[in-house]
Parts: structure tokens; sequence; C-alpha cells
């Protein structure tokens, strides 16, 4: 028996020896003396509905950051504990009280959201806090069972928070959680009456960016109510009117219409985007289009595709665009995608290039090799060196030696010799040369010598 149970059985048989009136006493002073202790003492054995005020519970939240608050501010990486609140919210669901709990997760929703703007939130912390005690907050009114005018309340409570946007980045988080209170025809059409006074007139401008966002959202949330109810002529109704503002809602309408088999009308409607929209708006439509084309016109198919490749650099489109060409023509294709990531040379996250990619897949090796060697970086030799460097080992190696003694040379710092001899290492494995390498480490440990950290990582070389 570990010392944890001992002491608890000897606390089970004092508490059969304890004076009644003494064992009162002494919980009643020590909860008058503790507050925590007499707000879980009610949580257990208090009636259903006889909890604290919201307002109480929004103090207790607030004082949480007295702790931690810097003149007013909580510091980068100073987590406040709110397990002292959602503990005793699970004491009053365990026990079935579960608007009580709701309560208790409405409060610290409120008050996280409230003082956002007094925290260094960069890891995130908080506002995953908010999202979990609004899901929270919307799992135990659910779970309560109450009718639909029961769930009124909840629902209007929402949409007003979703409306406020204080702060806007939590307003997704409003809107999935009516979602998920929201769950039959009465609440829908609740919801659809809440919405109503706040539908939008004229979209504004996108160049006013935020207003022109809400105002998307709430049509797209009366169309997902339209959708919900089972109003499909309203949908249309709506849709047909804003889809000329919004590369979002056209998508959508052109989506809809080809599920309900109007293949002509979703064409027209996702080309005139492709040409209303900018294109970086365009690439879904782009690919919605494609797959109309893919059966219907060939070539608008591999036009398409082509597109979607050159704007987007995504290799799904490039071989299904090969495939669907024939030789003469991917000839010509390939020209155009050649000169066009040859006037574009950006890399990915990664640090690769689109061009020496394509002409890798091509295997057009020495048109790749000429242009890894053109860009003289290290990094450019190591990211290609599995393709290239078999093949050209000579050309291969003689950039890499240009290039790795200035590089040794230029800074300093244990996390710069580490680079130095993942290079080497690099370097080292092409076949043939680890003798040169031999030579360079020699230079190296000579020229270097008062470097008594780089000398160390040499020794793995």
């Amino acid at each position: 028996m570990n010392k944890s149970s001992s002491e608890l059985e000897d606390t089970e048989q004092l508490l059969k020896r304890a004076d009644p009136d003494a064992l009162r006493s002494f919980l009643l002073s020590e909860m008058e003396q503790r507050a925590d202790l007499r707000n879980r003492f009610k949580a257990v054995f208090g009636k259903k509905g006889e909890g604290r005020s919201l307002n109480d519970y929004k103090a207790e939240a607030e004082s949480l950051y007295d702790d931690v608050e810097d003149h007013g501010y909580v510091p980068y990486g100073e987590d406040i504990d709110f397990s002292s609140l959602s503990d005793l919210a699970e004491l009053y669901i365990q026990k079935g009280d579960f608007l009580e709990a709701a309560k208790i997760h409405q409060a610290l929703s409120e008050v996280i959201a409230e003082k956002m703007d007094n925290v260094d939130d960069s890891d995130g912390n908080y506002g995953g806090e908010f999202t979990d005690s609004l899901d929270a907050f919307t799992d135990c009114i659910f779970k309560a069972g109450l009718d639909a005018d029961g769930r009124r309340p909840y629902i209007k409570y929402l949409f007003d928070k979703y409306l406020r946007g204080d702060p806007d980045y939590f307003q997704s988080d409003y809107r999935e959680a009516l979602d998920k209170l929201c769950r039959e025809e009465l609440d829908w059409q609740y919801w659809k009456e809440l919405l109503e006074p706040h539908m939008p007139g004229e979209i504004p401008s996108d160049k006013d960016w935020w207003h022109h966002h809400c105002a998307i959202e709430l049509i797209s949330m009366k169309l997902d109510l339209h959708l919900k109810l089972g109003e499909k002529d309203d949908f249309y109704g709506l849709i047909e009117r804003y889809y000329r503002t919004s590369d979002a809602l056209c998508l959508r309408y052109a989506r809809l219409l080809l599920a309900d088999k109007a293949k002509a009308k979703a064409q027209d409607v996702a080309e005139e985007g492709v040409a209303i929209f900018e294109d970086h708006l365009t690439k879904e439509l782009r690919d919605f289009l494609s797959g109309i084309y893919k059966d219907s016109d060939p070539k608008k198919y591999r036009d398409t595709l082509q597109s979607l490749f050159l704007q987007s650099g995504d290799w799904q489109y490039y071989g299904p665009l090969k495939k669907a060409s024939k030789p003469e023509e991917w000839q010509e294709r390939l020209g155009k995608l050649r000169s066009h990531f040859a006037e574009n040379r950006s890399t990915d996250w990664s640090g690769r290039s689109k061009l020496i990619d394509i002409y890798l897949k091509e295997k057009m090796y020495d048109q790749a090799l000429i242009e890894v060697l053109a860009k003289r970086s290290l990094s450019t030799l190591r990211q290609y060196q599995n393709d290239l460097a078999f093949r050209y080992p000579e050309q291969y190696f003689n950039v890499y030696r240009e290039l790795i003694i200035p590089f040794a040379d230029k800074d300093m710092g244990r996390k710069h010799y580490q680079e130095v001899v993942s290079y080497l290492k690099r370097m080292k494995s092409i076949e043939g040369y680890e003798g040169s390498v031999s030579e360079i480490v020699g230079r190296l440990r000579v020229e270097h010598r008062r470097k008594p950290a780089f000398i160390d990582e040499m020794k793995e070389l």
C-alpha cells in the first residue's frame, strides 16, 4: 500500500470517529476562509439552479489574471490556470446541472474575450482556452435538453456575440457554436429571423476589406439557413443577386448548379467568375472548370490545367496536362512553362526551384545542372545533390569546393560550424572525392586552429 492510500484510509477512519457537530464547525470555518472549497461544496450538495450569478463567475475569472498581470498586461509565457472554474463546472455536470455549468463556461469565455487585448497570445494559448470554453458552453446547453423555446435565449446570445465580433478573430467560433446548437427547423427559423434585419443591401467594395468580408459572411450564413430549411428557390434567388461580388459565392453557386444537373449554367457562372475576379482569386474556379472541360472540351481542359500550374505551381496539374497533350503540343506547352518559370525564379518553402524541378521531371539533366550551378549556392547544391551529383560528380564537387571555404570564413559560432560540417559531409558522399574533402578539412583545421568549437565539430570528419 502506498503512502497516499494509507493516508486516505486514516482520514476515512478519522471521519467515522469525528463528532458531527465538531466536523460541521470545522467545515464551516474552512469554507469561510476558502471560497474555492465553499463553491465546490455547494456544487456537490446544493440543489439544481441554486448556483451563483454570471457576474460572480466573471469576477472570479477576472481575479485569476491578477497574479500574472504586469501593469495590467499578461506577458508572453504567463499562462493562467483556469482549472478552478472548469473543474467546478465539471462538478455541476456530474450532478446533471448543465445550465449552471454552462454559466461558468460562458463567464470564462466572456472574460477571456474581454481580456485578449491585454495578453500576449503569440502561442495561441488564450485563443485555445476561449474556444474550449465556448465549446463546453454549447455542449452544456445541448445536454440540458431544452426545448426550442428554451434554446432561443442562447441562440440569440451567440448570434449577438457573432455580430459584435469583439474581438473579430473569435467570430468564426461563435458561428460554429451556432451551427452546433441549432439542430432542428425551429432553431434555424429563429436564427433566420435574427439575421434578417442585418442583411446587407449593396456590398461594400473589396477595397474596404473588413466590411466586404462581413457582408459576404452574412450572405453565406443566410444561404446556409436556406439550405438547412430546404428553401432551394430562396437560396438561388439570393446567390444569383450576389455571386459576382465574391469568388467564394461564385464557386458555391457553380458547385450547387452542377450538383442540381445544371451543368451549362454552372460552366457559365464559373467562367464569368474567372473573367471578373483577379487571377489570384480564381484558382478554385479554374479547378472546378477543369472538371467540366475534361469530358466536354479537351482543348479548354488542357489550357485550364496549364493556367492552374502557372498560377499555383502545384504539381497535381502537371502530370494530367502532360498526359492530355500530344507530343508536339506538349513540347510547345513545356516551352511556355520553362519561359514562365525562368522569368519567375522563385523557390518553394523547401528551397526547391520550379524550373529545375521541371528539368528533372523531363530528364533534361544538363539544363538542370546549369541552373543549379548558376545559383552559386551551397543550399541549392545540397537540395539537388541526390538528383545530379552522381551524374556530374566533377562539376558538382568543384562548385562545392569553390563555395565552402568562403562560407566557412564568413561567420562564427557553433551553429555555423555545424552547418559547415554538414556541407563537408555532403561533399564527402560524392564518390571519388573523399581525399579531396580530407585536404579541405586539413586546410580548415589549420586556418581555424584558434576556434576550438570548429575544431571540435570537425572531429566527425
